[in-house]
């Protein structure tokens, strides 16, 4: 059915293909008389002022340019702010001790209600510039949905779970990390990378306290920090490439004219008189940029570019083969981790049960080398894995200890993707039969 002709007088028909643009040409004159800047972005218009000396000429100029945009608004038949939960605010960006006093905004014959901070864009800006208000509410989302991996681990597998992570909580600490990102402050990089951690924990069932480098390892993850520091250097390569807008990329020119060099592969440093303009985007990425592989800085596209960088930060994952057995592949990769039931493990992260690392059945510390190849306490269960993985590896008994052990857990690289799915298979049988890892760890 088709609904009957109607004349548009105003606005364009919400959901259109031909819409948004038809809105772009209708609001396209708003900035014309404006003094002040103006940005636009769909129905969103913001305006900004540098207050210098006279916060009294900054806010004529201001309420002149709202004024002029009441009348716009008239003259077209638009309304700004009809909904009363989006009234315009004023924010004072400032990170001066003293307060400054500002006269008041007025818009539409109502003050302009001062506020401490703003969403613009999806990312809360407030009037220190932090960026606290903005992590602590994107560190919520993300810590709940970290909750939620938790109950879904016995669910699905963990290419799935992985999956997840990147696509639905991650992506709430990666929007304008480059911005908020403060590279040498310890405890803000802490409080962000324990997100990561709790979902590596959550996706593998490693138990809390194992070695970070080793479960991101695992599963194939760089840091958040290093991802922070790999999106800044991808946005300097496209400012410094002319791929962004040209106001970013004059901010580099000026830097380079106001200086001389005897590097002129380097960009020069910009002066910093405070740690937090040292530690903010332009002053911290340029270093960064002149300490990369001069090859890396000249990479050709965007996408070269990154993935040189990428090879530099993100390790190899341990695959698991598609293996869909939680538990079996739960207690797989704490052998994996080096932290399980064993009381080589318990010994080194000090469990208060286990006085001294020797396994029960001998004077022998119970290594994961040990559980798997020497223990009395399961060779019946050990002859049946013997036999099963020499099916795979025809060689398996004639290699080294440490050799055996890690195609128990790994597989082989050179060997089939099925070959290694039944091997890491029958090493998850043979530890769920010995029933070692049965009790509870806590």
């Amino acid at each position: 059915m088709a609904s009957d002709w109607k004349n548009v007088r105003a606005g364009v028909p919400q959901g259109s293909i031909l819409g948004p643009l038809l809105f772009l040409m209708y609001v396209n004159d708003l900035p014309q008389g404006l003094t002040s800047t103006v940005k636009l972005f769909a129905d969103d218009v913001s305006l900004f002022s540098v207050v210098d000396n006279s916060p009294l000429h900054s806010a004529n100029m201001l309420n002149n340019d709202l004024a002029v945009i009441n009348h716009w608004a008239y003259k077209w038949r638009m309304s700004f702010n009809p909904d009363p939960t989006k009234q315009d605010t004023e924010v004072l960006f400032s990170r001066k001790r003293k307060d400054i006093v500002h006269p008041d905004l007025i818009f539409n014959g109502t003050k302009v209600n001062q506020a401490p901070s703003q969403k613009h864009l999806g990312m809360i800006l407030d009037e220190k510039l932090n960026f606290n208000e903005h992590l602590s509410a994107k560190l919520s989302k993300a810590r709940k949905s970290v909750g939620i991996l938790r109950k879904l681990f016995y669910l699905i597998p963990r290419n799935s779970l992985v999956t997840i992570y990147k696509s639905f909580i991650r992506p709430h600490l990666d929007y304008c990390d480059f911005i908020y990102d403060k590279p040498s402050n310890v405890s803000f990089t802490d409080n962000i990378e324990s997100i990561q951690y709790n979902a590596a924990l959550a996706i593998t069932g490693a138990i809390r306290g194992t070695s970070r480098d080793r479960i991101y390892q695992e599963l194939g993850l760089e840091s958040l920090s290093a991802r922070r520091w790999f999106r800044r250097l991808s946005v300097f390569y496209k400012i410094k490439n002319s791929k962004s807008p040209n106001y970013l990329f004059s901010i580099i020119l000026s830097s380079i004219a106001n200086s001389i060099t005897r590097n002129r592969a380097n960009i020069p440093l910009l002066s910093s008189r405070t740690e937090f303009f040292k530690n903010s985007f332009f002053p911290n990425t340029i270093k960064e940029w002149n300490n990369l592989n001069i090859t890396i800085r000249n990479s050709l596209t965007l996408s070269s570019f990154k993935n040189n960088i990428l090879k530099i930060i993100r390790p190899s994952l341990n695959p698991v083969y598609y293996i869909n057995n939680p538990i079996g592949l739960k207690f797989l990769t704490r052998l994996r981790l080096n932290f399980s039931h064993l009381r080589e493990h318990k010994f080194k992260h000090n469990f208060q049960d286990t006085l001294n690392p020797l396994c029960g059945c001998s004077l022998e510390i119970e290594s994961t080398e040990h559980f798997f190849l020497r223990c009395l306490n399961y060779a019946n269960e050990r002859q049946t894995l013997l036999n099963e993985i020499s099916k795979f590896d025809s060689t398996f008994l004639l290699r080294c200890s440490s050799d055996q052990v890690d195609i128990l857990l790994y597989g082989k690289s050179i060997f089939k993707a099925e070959n290694n799915f039944e091997i890491l298979s029958n090493s998850i049988t043979y530890i769920l039969s010995t029933k070692r890892f049965d009790e509870k760890l806590f």
